[in-house]
């Protein structure tokens, strides 16, 4: 995991693909061959799983994923990222997850926690050899599924796997919970060695033990230091103005699923951190385990599954019956880039098979609207059973226009059909609440009102429509309203100077309160922005305010440099002149936003401390890249290639 300041770029495949490389290389001078099963990143979060060559022909239903926990799930770099694999007939799941920083958000980094384990999951294929462990898991069995259902999470187990759904479940990485004692205090027990003394103040053990978070999870005694924060590059604690106060911020843990009785079924070895690592103001933790894994005689399983499968017999009412839990999926109030799911229960309470199928209603292609994934489309319940139908909702950047404008609305009817049966009509419906976050530039610069007014009703949606008519000043209609409160805010002399500024991430709650701001049209509160204006607080509410502003860009459904000029702009960046004859190809309202933003960024070259000025100057040309983006039929030949032109344009912009 790198550090915060590396933190907007998802996926990068260079990264990624130097790890793997590097980890391969070290692992061949054992002499024994190994591959990488399988990789997943979220921004600076990145796991990989090698194995021994001689293991590749019993790795199978190797699935990734990732969430993310920041602002509107998809800023910062916060959350987690997983692998789930079978290895011979046992499931393992690895992984890693960041969560939320400083000393006093134990109950941030809870609910990330939370978060992660509800929200993380993979596809599960059903197979008869494993089942039975399915159905252990799914039925009470399992301390983790049972937290889900106590968490309200409702899926069909048979089609999706949780993080729980494994017989060993791994879970590692920057988990930031600290030590409730002052620095001083840390050190001088540090020195004295007393690290059992220091462990009775741990954040995550205390949390733990009260079953707040981790409570179905095991950890390994800790000997080793704390891991967290050193000058970069010693083996000193932080020795700067902030002088963090060190900590065992870097787990492993891990929980074995309950159906495996053999206490040694997953044994730990060793437990310790890697002092010699000097690349971060962290210490890499290492832990060596050794798992018990399943192999499945399937010739004893067999004739019991002939045997099932008999007593499915034909009936005399060939007649398809159902009955549906409900006839309506209400989202209630929805979010942009908030995901919501609901959940029906379809009943076979005949005595045949029943199969089922969403279809399209008359006169229509579509099943559901792109907004709407609705899971399984279609199945075949065996009399008695049942099947949960998933509802899922999620206004992105590239459907939100048409809702943040108030011309389509969370309403519809789907038809399920029971073959041979009837059909069922399921009405959907939801209040979205409009946002700023994912309009078009030229509806926000010349909407007069903030967005949730502009589109509450029809009648207020006519009366601004009849008024944009009549113009708008020239000023207003230059510059949407919102980018300009972000900018105002940040643009003079004591923001600017900030040494941290653009090199580090907010606070979420501070993100989320501008966001409501910005969505309601009310001023910014400097109490809230700044707290009690010391230098760190002002360097959080600063990057809190840029943390939206880049989120504000990336979720714009066309970018600042419409996609059709992707290419002209990396041209651009090659001289003055082509500069010039792309800015003329530039519309209108994009192009002011361009210029007003650059300016911008050059104020804050201007006034950057010496100290940071190359640190900024790079961060900006990597963070600003959100301003173009191809078409989506676009493919990068060479990635690596393709950002280093995107950041050139970026600085060459700032430079002219």
């Amino acid at each position: 995991m790198e550090n915060a300041r590396d933190a907007y770029v998802r996926y990068d495949p260079a990264k990624e693909e130097l790890w793997v490389k590097t980890i391969l290389d070290i692992l061949a001078q054992t002499g024994k061959s190994y591959y990488k099963v399988a990789a997943q990143q979220l921004v600076t979060i990145l796991v990989i799983v090698v194995a021994k060559g001689t293991h590749r022909g019993f790795i199978s239903e190797v699935d990734t994923n990732y969430v993310g926990v920041g602002l509107m799930n998809m800023i910062g770099n916060k959350g987690g990222a997983g692998v789930r694999l079978r290895f011979h007939d046992s499931y393992f799941c690895f992984l890693t997850s960041h969560l939320a920083a400083f000393n006093n958000q134990v109950d941030r980094r809870n609910q990330d926690f939370t978060e992660i384990c509800k929200r993380l999951t993979f596809p599960h294929r059903p197979d008869p050899l494993t089942a039975y462990v399915a159905h252990a898991w799914n039925d009470g069995g399992d301390e983790g599924v049972s937290f889900l259902e106590k968490q309200d999470v409702v899926r069909d187990w048979s089609q999706t796997a949780s993080v729980f759904h494994t017989d060993y479940l791994v879970w590692l990485g920057d988990l930031n919970y600290r030590i409730n004692l002052g620095e001083a205090e840390i050190k001088s027990r540090i020195v004295q060695g007393e690290m059992d003394y220091l462990y009775e103040y741990d954040q995550l053990m205390i949390e733990r033990e009260a079953g707040r978070t981790f409570p179905m999870f095991e950890e390994g005694k800790i000997e080793f230091q704390p891991t967290y924060k050193f000058d970069a590059g010693t083996n000193d604690y932080d020795t700067s103005e902030k002088r963090r106060a060190p900590a065992w911020t870097d787990r492993i843990l891990w929980k074995k699923d309950r159906t495996q009785d053999e206490p040694k079924s997953l044994q730990l070895i060793s437990y310790g951190n890697c002092m010699d690592m000097m690349l971060s103001d962290h210490k890499p933790v290492q832990a060596l385990m050794q798992a018990r894994v399943r192999k499945i005689d399937s010739r004893k399983q067999k004739a019991t599954r002939e045997a099932v499968e008999k007593q499915l017999k034909e009936s005399k009412d060939e007649t398809t019956k159902g009955q549906l839990s409900s006839s309506f999926v209400e989202f209630d109030t929805v979010h942009f880039m908030e995901y919501k799911e609901k959940t029906l229960v379809l009943e076979n309470t005949g005595q045949v098979l029943a199969p089922f199928r969403f279809i399209p209603k008359i006169d229509e292609t579509l099943v559901c609207p792109s907004w709407l994934h609705v899971h399984p489309m279609s199945g075949l319940i065996g009399p008695g059973e049942q099947v949960v139908i998933h509802f899922e909702i999620l206004i992105d950047p590239s459907i939100s226009t048409p809702f943040n404008e108030g011309t389509e609305q969370i309403d519809n009817i789907l038809v399920l059909r029971l073959e041979n049966g009837k059909d069922f009509f399921i009405v959907i419906s939801g209040q979205y609440q409009p946002t700023c976050f994912g309009v078009r530039l030229e509806s926000l610069a010349l909407m007069p009102l903030p967005v949730s007014e502009t589109v509450s009703n029809k009648k207020k949606k006519k009366e601004i429509s009849e008024s944009s008519d009549m113009g708008r000043t020239a000023q207003q209609a230059m510059l949407p309203k919102e980018l300009w409160q972000i900018l105002n805010f940040l643009w003079n002399k004591s923001m600017l100077c900030i040494e941290t500024l653009f090199l580090e991430h907010g606070d979420r709650a501070i993100t989320e309160y501008v966001r409501r701001c910005l969505d309601k049209g009310d001023p910014f509160d400097s109490g809230v922005l700044l707290g009690s204006d010391t230098n760190e607080e002002q360097a959080v509410g600063a990057n809190s305010m840029v943390d939206v502003l880049v989120a504000f860009l990336e979720c714009l459904p066309e970018s600042v440099v419409p996609s059709q000029l992707y290419k002209h702009a990396l041209m651009a960046a090659e001289s003055q002149e082509a500069m010039s004859q792309f800015k003329e190809k530039m519309p209108y309202i994009h192009l002011n936003v361009l210029l007003y933003i650059v300016s911008f960024l050059s104020c804050a070259m201007e006034y950057c401390p010496a100290a940071c000025r190359e640190e900024r100057r790079a961060r900006i040309a990597e963070l600003f890249t959100v301003l173009l983006r191809p078409p989506l039929d676009y493919k990068e030949r060479n990635p690596p290639l393709a950002q280093r032109r995107r950041e050139a344009f970026i600085l060459q912009l700032i430079q002219s």
